[in-house]
């Protein structure tokens, strides 16, 4: 089989397992959830369909023996229990690994769920009694009882509704505003052409609308038509139209709506045509097998258009496609720059309209391009459910997970990277920054601990920040671990930030028990060099006996900014423009200061000759840069503001790597370079 649809099915199949496990979770804080459980059978109803069509057998069966365990509970609409939740969730991550690690899925650790589930679904998996058969599809896209509703608006106008000043095909228009619509026009009521009174209604409509709108809004429209003409707005259900992802047969529609169950099974067994039998042999009447004709067309159009929908929105493409797209494109900007200056000096002013042009389809491309890898941050967020979940049955502790800002988009290769810091962040949270729920109800918390993931952009920047509500890091102890182990001599006088800062040494550890959690002393430092990596930094924030901040600042996107170029002395230096507050001219000080007034604000100043050195005198006048990055905000010195730059972010080798305030590089359009300043770095120097 083509490897390329066996990688398309695995993708697939890893975000159905993603969905499946966050349903499960839901399931299990409130057992009652009809909708998890749902959702939570679709996603295995449809791993079990997938995984057969692609040669993945194994996967096939076992996923059937899961759906049916929770068939049963669904179908005989019994709560879910922990023990379920919990041996569906352990099928979910051996469903993963039998598709990623075949060899690892131990035929064991399957045998067991399968009795495990046979056992709480109180018998060998045979399918439960139902009075109305089920579909074997997935559900589809479609409108819902808790997003979209279907009503049929019947409008039958006065014959003096013009008389009247009522425009009907303007209430018509209203009503299909609201959603999605189908309308049938009614013409019996009009007379001989003869007879016909030139002022008189005699038209009348049928109108199928799909809104998120309650019948309230529709009678609305019509409010001037009450007591004057005829309007009924019903409710329709979508079950009786909609199977799974497929609308019903003409004849199945009117054996839901208008005919009994006896009068359909004796029918039936005559072998015809359903239609055929109801509409001849059961005498449903002309009008309803019109309406239900109507009722049909209009359930196939909500279907096409949810399907086209759907595949519009999405697309599924290679990330290495979309880094080798970005790299053409900063390439591209990179040579635009060129080109404009090489305009700029050459003054011919037809040239100048065809460079700005380029420039401005420069600048989309780029702009698109980056919006093509940025995705939001849940995505990563939502996998920590689950850990939680974990980290509470083996610690022994009640947690509770708190999520913030999960619509804060970031570049798709930081979300990558992030994963591990942020799964050691909680972990250790977990296991040393949270008390027991003994030691919490005596110090007058809650029992149960709190961890927050929260995301928050700033500028080029994001802010991604794990925070419990424990008991404060411990400097005492770190401290004496610190002394113990000869990271510090014993005599050292620490401030608090700087002991906070031994616990990111390789190896340190405050654990007196090494755990499967914590204690190794790998976690911290494993962070802090991945957010290195990334030009990010880590801050920490603690407060004895209330809690832990580990914050982590990351640059949004590793490949293209908008800039502001600035010099001194003969160098050349760009600040991402996002973090750029205000700049203005003044002379230059005679003496060094560390402090500019700006209103009732004291702002840190420093000369980005004090910074990078002098290379030769420095002008009478200078202009001041005002740059903020989350609370901070500082005033840098430069010679000259050179105005905005689109720049492409190039790495610094390993020499230049570690200097204090530099994040990257720039080629400029003559070929010089300049250096990225990083920001936050001078926020914190200052």
């Amino acid at each position: 089989m083509n490897d390329k649809l066996i990688e398309t099915f695995l993708d697939e199949a890893h975000e159905l397992l993603d969905g499946l496990e966050e349903q499960l979770l839901e399931l299990e804080k409130n057992p009652a959830d009809t909708a998890a459980m749902n959702g939570a059978f679709r996603a295995l109803h449809s791993i079990k369909g997938s995984a057969s069509m692609f040669g993945f057998d194994d996967v096939g069966k076992f996923a059937h023996e899961v759906e049916a365990a929770l068939d049963h509970f669904r179908s005989e609409s019994l709560p879910s229990t922990p023990e379920l939740a919990d041996a569906v969730l352990r099928s979910r991550d051996l469903i993963r690994t039998m598709l990623d690690n075949p060899e690892e899925a131990a035929n064991e650790e399957r045998d067991s769920l399968v009795a495990t589930l046979s056992a709480l679904a109180g018998k060998l998996m045979e399918p439960a009694p139902s009075s109305k058969p089920r579909s074997i599809r997935p559900q589809a896209a479609v409108p819902s009882a808790t997003e979209n509703k279907t009503f049929w608006i019947r409008y039958r106008p006065s014959a003096d509704a013009y008389r009247r000043g009522i425009k009907p095909e303007s209430l018509i228009k209203e009503v299909k505003s609201l959603g999605k619509t189908s309308v049938r026009c009614d013409c019996e009521r009009v007379p001989p052409l003869s007879a016909i009174d030139p002022e008189a209604c005699y038209l009348s409509w049928d109108i199928l609308l799909t809104t998120e709108q309650d019948a309230g809004a529709i009678r609305d429209i019509f409010i001037f038509e009450e007591g004057s003409s005829e309007v009924v707005v019903e409710d329709i259900d979508y079950d009786d139209i909609i199977e799974g992802d497929e609308v019903r047969r003409l004849g199945e529609i009117l054996a839901v709506r208008n005919l009994s169950a006896d009068s359909i099974k004796a029918a039936l067994s005559r072998q015809r045509p359903i239609g055929e039998i109801l509409v001849e042999d059961l005498g449903a009447p002309r009008q309803a097998i019109e309406d239900a004709l109507f009722e049909q067309k209009h359930a196939r159009t909500i279907v096409q258009s949810s399907r086209e929908d759907n595949e519009r929105k999405t697309i599924r493409i290679r990330s290495d496609k979309l880094d080798a797209l970005l790299n053409l494109v900063g390439e591209l900007v990179t040579v635009q720059a060129q080109l404009s200056q090489t305009v700029k000096d050459s003054g011919d002013r037809h040239l100048h309209g065809i460079s700005d042009y380029v420039k401005r389809l420069a600048g989309e491309l780029r702009s698109t391009s980056m919006e093509l890898r940025l995705v939001p941050v849940d995505s990563l967020f939502a996998k920590f459910k689950r850990l939680i979940r974990d980290l509470s049955k083996s610690l022994g502790k009640e947690l509770e997970l708190r999520l913030e800002g999960g619509d804060t988009e970031i570049d798709k290769s930081v979300i990558d990277v992030l994963n591990d810091p942020l799964v050691h962040l909680v972990r250790n949270a977990a296991d040393h920054g949270l008390e027991s729920p003994e030691a919490r109800q005596a110090a007058g918390k809650p029992a149960a601990g709190t961890i927050t993931l929260k995301a928050q952009h700033a500028g080029a920047f994001v802010r991604i920040s794990v925070m419990d509500d424990g008991a404060g890091l411990n400097r005492d102890k770190i401290l004496k671990r610190a002394v113990d182990r000869g990271i510090v001599q014993a005599d050292v006088q620490l401030e608090d930030r700087e002991i906070d800062q031994l616990i990111f040494k390789p190896g340190f550890s405050t654990a007196d028990v090494i755990s499967s959690v914590s204690g190794r002393g790998v976690g911290l430092d494993v962070v802090k060099t991945a957010i290195d990596q990334l030009g990010g930094h880590l801050n920490i924030n603690s407060t004895p006996g209330q809690g832990t901040e580990f914050s982590m600042d990351i640059p949004l996107t590793l490949a293209i900014i908008d800039g502001f170029l600035v010099r001194s002395g003969t160098r050349n230096f760009v600040i991402p423009l996002s973090s750029v507050d205000s700049c203005f001219e003044r002379e230059r000080p005679a003496n060094p200061e560390r402090l500019i007034v700006r209103g009732k604000e004291f702002i840190p100043y420093v000369s980005a000759r004090d910074l990078f050195g002098e290379d030769e005198a420095p002008p009478e006048r200078e202009e001041i840069v005002i740059v903020s990055i989350f609370e901070s905000r500082v005033a840098l010195g430069f010679d000259q503001v050179l105005g905005g730059y689109q720049t492409v972010i190039k790495p610094i080798g390993e020499i230049a790597r570690y200097a204090a305030g530099v994040s990257g590089a720039a080629i400029l359009a003559d070929g010089g370079i300049a250096l990225i300043l990083d920001v936050a770095a001078l926020a914190r120097q200052s």
